[in-house]
Parts: C-alpha cells; structure tokens; sequence
C-alpha cells in the first residue's frame, strides 16, 4: 500500500511541476440564463459565442449556459436561436478565476420558419442533452454521455458502461444490466444489431470501442413496441461520434500505462510473427496452404511429410513488458461538394496492452477437500487498431442522410505456463499454452431521418451491413509430468494418445485452429404521424425490422504421439525442441488429426419484426404509450454429429404487448409504470452440437443438441414490470428512484453435466423471477455552501447509482444442483457505482474519484456433487486529474484499481449460502494497479458561420 500511495504521489507532483508555467496565464468564465422575451419560457438549445473567438456553447434545458476556459479578457457576446431576433452584448469582461454572469431575453423574430436554412445538427454528447433525452424517452432508461467519459479518464466502452446504474461488466468486456448475465442483454450499434465475434455466447464485446470515439450511451431497461424484444436486462445503444456542421476540430490524445506486477518485468510470449504490431498476427500463424485432412487415406510417409510443414511454434521467448501505450487522433470537419454541405468525422485509435499475472487455480472432491493445486503465470499481449469514418449530409427540408463506418482490430498474444500438482498431489505436471486470437469486426450503415407535414410526420430508416471474424489459429497445448519411474525433475511428456493409435487429445499434446465468421444484414424504418384527437396530439407509430444473420465456424484438431519404434527419449525435450520437424517421423512422433464432424458448423436466423404503437397525451399531465410487436424467427443449424449429418430448423412466431404510463406533476417530477413482454432466444453456439476444452478451468463446454440432438432448446419468455419516479432538480442533474420485477418462463441456463470429466452444457429451467430497486443520483454540491457557511463546495459534483436485486430459479425434477433455490446465473444481488467530479470555476482543473462494486455472482451453476462457482465482490477505486495547460493542450494522469482486490472465484461446499473469501478458492488472482499519464492536443479552427438546430 505504500508503494502505491508513493506511486500517487510522484504522479501528482509531476504533474503540478509541469503545470505551474500554465497557471500564470489565467482564465474565467462566463455564465448565465436566457428566457423567451414574451412567455418568460427558457431559450433551450441556442447558440452562444464569443465574438471573433471559437469559444461557444449551447443553451441547457432551462436556458442556462456555461463558457469555460476563456481567456482574460473583455469580449463581445453573440446569442442566437431559431425563430428569434439575434442579441449581441457588447463589453463583457472576463476576470481570472471568477464568473461572469449574463442574463438576457431574446424576442421572437417575425419571419416565417421556412425562410430558415438549417446547416446543423442537434448536440447529443452533452451531459445536458443525455439527461433530456433520458426524460423525454417513454420507457425506462439510464445513459451516460462522452462529456463525463472524458472526466473519468475510462480507456474503452467496457469501463464506460459500468458506471451506468444496474451495469457490470464480467470479464472487463461482457455487459450485465439489473445482475442478469450477458445472454439477456442485446446490444445495437448505431440503431442496428451490433456483430459478434464470440464463439462461445451471445454477447458484444464492448472493448472493441475505444472511449474517444462515443457519443453516449444509453440503456434502456424496459419494452416498448419500437425496441427489439429479444432482452430482459437491457437494450444498450451504443452511438458513436458524429459530425457537428458548425464545427472543425482535430484532437490527438497519447497516453502511456503501467501496471504493477507487469511493466518492466519479465514477460513470455510465442514467435514473432509479421503483423503482430497492429493486430494481423493471425494470418501468419494459419494452416499451410492446402494442408490435407490427415486421414487414413494417407500413407504414414506423407502424413510425416505434411506435419513436418507446420511450424515448430511450441518455444517461449522472453522479453521484457514494455509501458502501455494508447493513441487516439480524431478529426471534425465540414465539406462543401457542389453546394452540399457534409460533415465528416474520422477516427483512428491504437493501443499495445501487456498483462502478466500470477493465478492460483485448485480443484476440489465432494468433500471440499483439494485435489489439484496448479499455479498459472500468464502474459497476455492485447493490441488494437481501429477507425471510424462518418459522413452526414443536412437536406434542406430538415432531413438528414448519414452514412457511418465502423472497424476494429484486436489481437491477443497469450501464453500461460502451469505448475503444480493433481490426483491428490501424485503427479507434478507442468503445462504449456500458447494462443492467439485475432478478431475482426466491421459496420456499415447508411440511415435518413425525414420530415413532412410541417413537422407531423416523421420517417427514418437503416440499412445495415456487419461482419465480425474470430480467427484462433494453432493453440498449442503441451503438458509434461515427472513419472514414478523418472529421476526427481525430469520432464515426461504425457502424451495421452495410444502409440500409432489414431486418437486425438489436443488438449494434452496438440494445435487446434479454429475460425468464425459471421455476416448481418439488416432493414430497419420507423413511421411517426402526429394526428390530433379530442383536440389532443395523438402520436402513432409504425416500422418494421428485418435481419439476416448467416454463421460458419470451422475447427481442426492435430495431435502428436510417440510411434511404437521411436526414441524414447524424445519424451524429455523441453517445449520448443519436442515436435521440431526432425523429431517427427518413424523413430519419433506421428500427428493425426481428429476427423469429428461437430468441429464445423453452419448457421443462419431470419428475423422478421413489425410493430404498432400508439402516444397518447390522456390529459396534460399523463401520457400513454402502448403497441405491441410481433417477432418471426427462424434459426437453422447445420453439422454432423458421429458421422451423420444433423440438421435443425427451428420457427417461433411472439405477439409482444407492452404498455408505458407516464405522469409529469410538473417540469421538474414525473413517475413511469410499464409492462411489456420479451424473450430470449438460444444462441448458435448454445444448440450447436459442438464441444470445446476450457483450458482455464480444465472443463469441456457442450451445445445442446450434442447431448439431446432431439431437444431443442426453448425460446425463453420474460414479463417485464418497472416503476420509477424522477425529479431534474436544475439542468445537468436528476434523481432516480426505481422498482422493477421480471418472470421468466423456460430460462435458458449453463449446467453441469455429470460426466467422467467435469463438463457444461445448456438447458431450460422451468422458471425464475427477479425484483429489485434501483437509485441514479447527479448532483452538484453548491447548495451545501449555505448550509456550512463555505464556497469551496459549488465545483463539486457527485454521481452515485445503486441496485439491490433478488432473484431465484426453479430448476425442476430434471436438474440437479447444489442449491435448489439459488440465484439466476450471473446475477448480482447489488452494485454500487460512485462517483465524485471537482472542477475549477474556468475548467482548468478537473479530479474525478471513482468507486465500484458488485455482489456475489454464479459464474458457473453446479450440480448435486459439484457447488456453484462464484465471483466474489471486488472493490475498485480510479483516480483521475486532468491540467489544462493551455486553448490547445491538457495532461491528464490516473490511477485504476487503487486498492488492487483479488479477482476471486469461490465455491460453498458447505453448502451456507454465504460466500467469503474463507470459503475454497477456485481460482484467484490479482491485476495490478494501473498508473497512466497522457497529453491531449485540440486543434481548433475558426468555426464556419452556420446555425445550429435547438
């Protein structure tokens, strides 16, 4: 702990040496209200600037405005909103460290609207604009905005979206909202399904998105006709940046990270293959070109000669773990082409992340009693490379047309050395894995938003193009052990294969390569016509969603044996000689490959989706929205399975009613209530019947259909009740308090399967439910002031959100478990986010202090002999500060995970229902306190005379 607090303080002392030039130079701000001249109503979204400056910002919800950072000075005030007289206040001056207030009215201009050009669009990245979308939304939903990510300092979406009440993240990339685990949540990207390139669940990784490309994020955690019904936790939308017509800004931010226990030490890693830098590293490392199925059909002499074409990558190399580094440039800017006007963002972002941890793993009998004991050292080398690019094209009569581009690579380098025993502590085993995995993934929309009727028809429409890729070639897995028979510390090679007997195990002495690839095709439109009823405006809606989803995985698995003549002495090389190309032959190892038709498999889902829904304004105060949707789909699956091909078509057809009351007391408090029904649809790999060895824990993972090729799994059913009260005390603040209760019928769960060896497989429970309440807290401090008689408390803020859940499943006859009455897999009884944001009156000065943590939740459920694995709550805690030096630079530097908690993974032999750390340790390991230091550049051109939309 000393250590780290020495770490803190050298961080902070550099930082202030560096900036104390900086605060000689001064700055103030300017603030202030502006109101309709006649109804005394707030000017919401206008436009306020400095004269001959770019220094500008909108007007809030209340008609508040806020100017940071302006230098010293005495300046001109130009404030501007459609359909309004523009006022110009001359001589204002600006005083270092203080305000300065400016209020004002601004009269409505006589001329008609349509004599306006609009060459702009609506801010939505604001904390202001979050918060109002979140009130004016018609169902329940939380967000966050890119304005607050940049104060947090977070690196990618997935430490973004864990500040978002009800929100975890397992595995630093899967979402889980209200505790329920990542299968229940759907994640769209820009307004269409996002892609995956996970084999093995259904899920977005959402460290694919570097935080500097987000717009906001918003997660909407009950149904309504519009939103897809395939979720019960929650919709996240994740939206990326967008062109914003009267702006031109180029922003490069390089940062650099340290990491206890890795930066500067010793780290392991394979062969260096070309493109591994950036992230290709994986096209190197595939099969050679035309490399046959070694069947039977070959000759022993050519199957040694095939084999011998496959590089020896078995050898660990040592290097040392170089800092982190991250670098992200982004550039706005406005084209003008044959008189339109285009707005255009570009984005690139790179990033080389090295992790080496130690991780304890034990494996227990019935008793409690350990069996195994192993002890992993394991360096991971994470690199990304990524760039958006995104077009938006402003029409004349108010619509928009906007063409976005999304691309990621990442890679991950690992390699994990084993040691330690099992079988009671008779065989001392040493093992090797190496793997690298690269995925791909890339989005294209083109989309329009349209008007008519003088604003009372509205009509937008995506179409939408993903592909992702996941390609893991050669995972090479080796282990050796010390024999009875051999002298103390002579390596075994345990090769569980029959000498020239044909079967494989990859998983002791073998490569496997696997790729996944998977294309989405989706149509989407939204029709909104405002009619007007009783002398109300009754808003009715109707679209349609279409998507195809085409899948194909292919594995192969080759492993190596000992032939019945070989040298036995082959068996004591050490990992990076034993399978050379000269040890392969008659006098040494043979490869076969395992010929198993569930290693591949094809698959496609049909969606087909329609919706009515009605907004209907009951009085001036309550509102109800109301519809329902209807869902088609079509899921095949294509393999075979001991040789016989197996084919499944599987059609569900849902009618999704749900129903949103809203009542608004006043501007400031209203209260929601909703039902709606959603489902959740097994995924591919779920029912493929393919199986795959889970290194980490030493378990096989089966799909359905591998076991139960006649029981395909149901699509699982969730009644959905929320209720919520809000109150937005002033602009930028709110204070949720919420209720929620689901039913699922037929949820789909991971279960153990009682085998020889320890394995998982899926299957329906016949029901759960789960309940829970929920606090979102944004509130500046300024109003303690007069209660304690200060003023150093108006520069801070606080954001805490907070959720107790419960949950249960009835397992049935059918299931056997350790706990009959356990929680849903993945659930979280609560999490606990906090937050507390200090900025100085000018901006200059901006500290962040950030708290995390989850309940206990079921990773893996268990069976009548084998308890549930459970994640232990984990405590976090980031800093951050960010110095603006100057108009053009800032330095920021962090610490992450402060107090450095194990990641601990628990099962409760005792059978207490309580989980502590005294409790048998699956697997536990700590990651290292994160230190960055980093420098932004902002380049900022005089900004184009256009007007803004409100």
């Amino acid at each position: 702990m000393q250590d780290t607090i020495t770490r803190i303080l050298l961080v902070v002392l550099l930082c202030t040496s560096t900036l104390v030039t900086a605060l000689a130079q001064g700055t103030g701000s300017i603030k202030g209200t502006f109101k309709d001249g006649t109804t005394n109503e707030p000017i919401i979204g206008g436009t306020v600037h400095l004269e001959n400056t770019t220094i500008g910002g909108p007007t809030g919800v209340d008609g508040s405005f806020l100017l940071d950072k302006v230098p010293v000075g005495v300046y001109t005030l130009v404030v501007s909103s459609v359909s309004y007289k523009t006022v110009t206040l001359a001589n204002i001056a600006v005083v270092a460290g203080k305000a300065t207030e400016v209020n004002g009215e601004l009269q409505s201009d006589n001329k008609q609207l349509n004599e306006v050009v609009v060459n702009g669009v609506r801010r939505t990245n604001t904390e202001i604009a979050v918060i109002s979308e979140i009130r004016q939304a018609n169902v329940v939903v939380s967000g966050v905005s890119s304005e607050q990510i940049v104060k947090t300092q977070d690196r990618d979406a997935a430490e973004v979206v864990r500040r978002i009440p009800g929100v975890t993240i397992v595995d630093n990339r899967f979402i889980q909202v209200r505790g329920l685990s990542d299968r229940y949540n759907t994640v769209w990207l820009n307004d269409v399904n996002a892609p995956s390139s996970e084999t093995d669940r259904k899920s977005f990784s959402f460290d694919i998105v570097p935080s500097a490309l987000l717009d906001r994020v918003l997660v909407f955690k009950d149904p309504s006709p519009e939103l897809p019904g395939d979720f019960a936790g929650g919709l996240v939308k994740v939206y990326l940046r967008k062109p914003v017509f009267n702006e031109k800004l180029l922003t490069v931010n390089y940062s650099s990270g340290f990491r206890d226990g890795t930066t500067g030490k010793d780290f392991f890693t394979d062969k260096a293959q070309t493109g591994d830098a950036f992230g290709f590293g994986a096209i190197k490392r595939g099969l050679p070109n035309g490399f046959p199925e070694l069947s039977s059909a070959y000759q022993q002499q050519e199957r040694d000669f095939y084999a011998r074409q496959l590089d020896n990558t078995f050898g660990v190399y040592k290097m040392t773990a170089m800092p982190d580094v991250r670098f992200n440039a982004s550039y706005l800017d406005q084209i003008n082409l044959k008189g339109l006007q285009i707005g255009s963002v570009t984005s690139v972002n790179y990033s080389n992340v090295f992790t080496r941890f130690d991780i304890n793993r034990n494996l227990f009998d019935i008793t409690g009693a350990r069996t195994d004991q192993f002890k992993d050292d394991q360096s991971t080398n994470n690199v990304r490379l990524g760039a958006i690019q995104n077009f938006s094209l402003q029409l004349n009569n108010g619509g928009r047309l906007e063409f976005r581009n999304l691309f990621s690579q990442q890679a991950r380098n690992q390699q994990v050395t084993r040691q330690g025993f099992d079988n009671n502590g008779v065989l001392n085993r040493r093992s090797y894995l190496a793997s690298y995995q690269g995925r791909t993934t890339y989005t294209s929309q083109l989309a329009g938003t349209h008007t008519f009727n003088k604003d009372k028809t509205h009509f937008d429409w995506v179409g939408g193009y993903g592909y992702s890729l996941r390609d893991e070639p050669d995972l090479r897995r080796v282990s050796y052990q010390v024999s009875p028979a051999a002298t103390e510390g002579q390596p075994d090679l345990q090769t569980v294969l029959t000498p020239g007997g044909g079967q494989v195990d990859v998983n002791n002495a073998g490569r496997l390569y696997q790729r996944l690839n998977e294309h989405i095709f989706t149509v989407t439109g939204n029709l909104k016509h405002k009619v007007t009823v009783a002398a109300r405006e009754v808003e009715i809606g109707a679209g349609t969603y279409l998507e195809y989803r085409k899948r194909n995985f292919n594995a192969r698995a080759l492993g190596y044996s000992l032939n019945p003549g070989a040298v036995q002495s082959l068996r004591n090389e050490e990992v990076g000689n034993i399978f050379a190309p000269q040890n392969i032959g008659p006098q040494g190892f043979r490869v076969d490959e395992d010929l198993n038709s569930t290693y591949r498999y094809s698959a496609s889902n049909e969606l087909q989706a329609g919706y009515l829904s009605f907004n209907v304004p009951l009085t001036d105060e309550f509102k109800l929205v109301t519809g329902a949707r209807y869902e088609r789909n079509v899921q095949s699956i294509t393999t075979g399975l001991n040789g016989q091909p197996v084919s499944q078509d599987v059609t569900t057809n849902f009618v999704l009613p749900s129903a949103n009351l809203s009542y608004n007391f006043d501007k400031k408090n209203l209260v929601r209530a909703s039902y709606g029904r959603t489902l959740n649809r097994p995924e591919f790999r779920e029912a493929a019947p393919f199986f795959f060895y889970d290194f980490d824990f030493n378990v096989l993972n089966y799909g359905s259909l591998y076991l139960k090729p006649d029981s395909p799994l149901k699509v699982a059913t969730i009644d959905n009740f929320d209720f919520r009260y809000e109150l937005y005390p002033s602009t930028g603040e709110l204070i949720h308090i919420g209720a929620f209760y689901k039913n699922f019928q037929n949820p789909i769960e991971n279960v153990v399967v009682l085998t020889t060896n320890l394995a998982y497989t899926f299957a329906n429970a016949p029901s759960a439910y789960a309940y829970g309440v929920e606090l979102d807290l944004k509130k500046d401090l300024a109003f303690l002031d007069d209660a304690f008689n200060t003023s150093g408390l108006k520069n801070l803020s606080v954001v805490f959100n907070a959720s107790l859940i419960k949950s249960q499943v009835s397992l049935g006859d059918n299931i056997v478990a350790w706990n009959k009455k356990r929680a849903l897999q993945g659930q979280s009884p609560y999490v606990f986010n906090g937050g507390l944001y200090y900025q100085t009156p000018d901006n200059s000065w901006q500290l962040a202090a950030l708290y995390n943590v989850f309940g206990p939740r079921i990773l893996f459920a268990g069976s009548d002999q084998y308890p549930d694995v459970v994640e232990l709550p984990r405590h976090t805690v980031d800093l951050s500060l960010t110095k603006t030096l100057s108009s053009r630079f800032a330095l920021n530097a962090g610490v992450q995970d402060l107090l450095n908690q194990k990641v601990n993974l628990v099962q409760d032999y005792e059978n207490n229902k309580k989980y502590t750390a005294a409790d048998p340790s699956l697997s536990s390991y700590a990651r290292g306190t994160y230190y960055t230091l980093g420098l932004r550049f902002n380049l900022e051109p005089r900004a184009r005379a256009t007007t803004p939309l409100p």
